[in-house]
Order: structure tokens, then sequence, then C-alpha cells
């Protein structure tokens, strides 16, 4: 396999805590999230009133409270299922920030609703990296164009075939899996889309910093199965 030396360009990153038992008293969960986030980051960052939404329903599917960070670049989102934390336009000097705020986050969680219990999380990134070399991107995704895929567009003047691979790794017990996908980035030239998503099942609260590592054992070990080499400075 081609390895390919890339560069971060940004990326979306999103940590989604599913609960074991939904939220059924919502109005004390709603004023245990606006008070316990606001207090949780009082050092850290300047909260208001107009940091934080509340999105009423007559389901108690659809209801939503959300606090929004760092001018929107981060919203924490509370429904009676999940706790999810969204970050947009991440670059690599944001990470220490990514990860603080999940941890604050975890630990709130842990203290509010721990009796909930957690029935798996997911961590998501959805990166745009940047090829090093000229034409690089092209030529590595090239590598994955089967001849039978080239051979049935060649009837389809209109059709253009868009190289991509996949790769999933899990452990033994099935604790955890990663999910990955590169594709040709319509956001960068000469770049590369990879999606990659880590669902942890039936994790336990108290081993986030586990988590964490594993997580980065994880998606080294994925960069080596597609043949990624990060080079940023």
């Amino acid at each position: 396999m081609k390895v390919l030396r890339v560069r971060h360009h940004d990326a979306v990153i999103t940590a989604s805590f599913k609960l074991n038992r939904f939220i059924t008293d919502w109005p004390a969960a709603q004023q245990q999230f606006i008070s316990g986030v606001a207090e949780r980051f009082r050092n850290w960052v300047s909260l208001g009133p107009r940091d934080f939404s509340v999105t009423p329903a007559i389901s108690l599917e659809d209801v939503r409270c959300k606090c929004q960070l760092f001018g929107g670049a981060c919203s924490i989102e509370l429904t009676p299922e999940v706790l999810r934390l969204s970050f947009a336009n991440v670059k690599p000097a944001h990470r220490p920030i990514v990860l603080n705020t999940i941890r604050i986050c975890s630990e709130w969680l842990s203290t509010a609703l721990g009796d909930h219990g957690r029935e798996w999380l997911a961590f998501n990134t959805a990166a745009h990296l940047q090829a090093l070399d000229d034409g690089a991107a092209g030529a590595y995704l090239g590598q994955f164009m089967s001849d039978d895929a080239s051979g049935m567009v060649e009837s389809e003047p209109d059709i253009r075939y868009l190289p991509s691979t996949r790769v999933g790794l899990s452990d033994e017990r099935g604790g955890w899996i990663l999910r990955r996908t590169v594709e040709k980035s319509e956001v960068v030239e000469n770049g590369l889309f990879v999606d990659t998503t880590v669902h942890v099942f039936s994790p336990d609260p108290a081993s986030l910093e586990a988590h964490e590592q594993l997580l980065e054992r994880v998606d080294r070990l994925a960069d080596r199965f597609v043949g990624l080499q990060y080079e940023d400075t």
C-alpha cells in the first residue's frame, strides 16, 4: 500500500454518551444541566443566559437543552437519551481544549445523571487532510480503484467513479469497534476526507482516561491500515 504524507486541515468532532435509561424527569434534568454546566465551566469559560437554549416539545423524545461554548464552536446538547458534544473547525492545537471539555461534561454526567448508566460512548471525527506532495491524494486513492469498477463506468460518460477505502477494527470481546472511511475531499484541493467512528460499549464512567488512550491507540492503528502518515508542524 502506498503511504500518503498528510497534514491536518480541519475536522468536526462529535462525542456522544448514550444513557442506559432515558430521563423521565425532564424539568429536573434541564435545571441540572444548565446549573451544572454553568458551574463546571465557570473558571474557564464565561457563560451567560444567551449561551443556553431550551427546545420544548409535546413529545419527550423531541425536547432538547443546549449550551454553546467558544463563540459557538462547541455545542453541548442534552436529550432524554443522549448527551452529545460537537466541535467545529477543529485544528490540532485545539485538541487539549476538546479533551478537557469532554472530560468536564463526562464528570458532570456521572454526578448529575450517574444513576441512568451508560450504554455506549461514540466518538466521531470527520476530518479533511491536505496531502503534502502535489497530486499525491489522487494517486493514493487510485490504488483502491478496481478494474471492475472502472469498467462499469466506461459506458457512462457522465458518471465519475470516486475511489475510496474502508477499514473496521474491533477487540476480541466486542467491547469497542472502529470504522473508518477514506475518500476524496471536496473541500481541500489534493486532499482527503477521513471519517472515523469509535463505539465503546458498556463503558465505565470512571475510565475516561483509559478510553482516551484507547482512542489514540486505535486511531494510530487505523492510520497504519490505510497508509496515512501525519507530518504536522
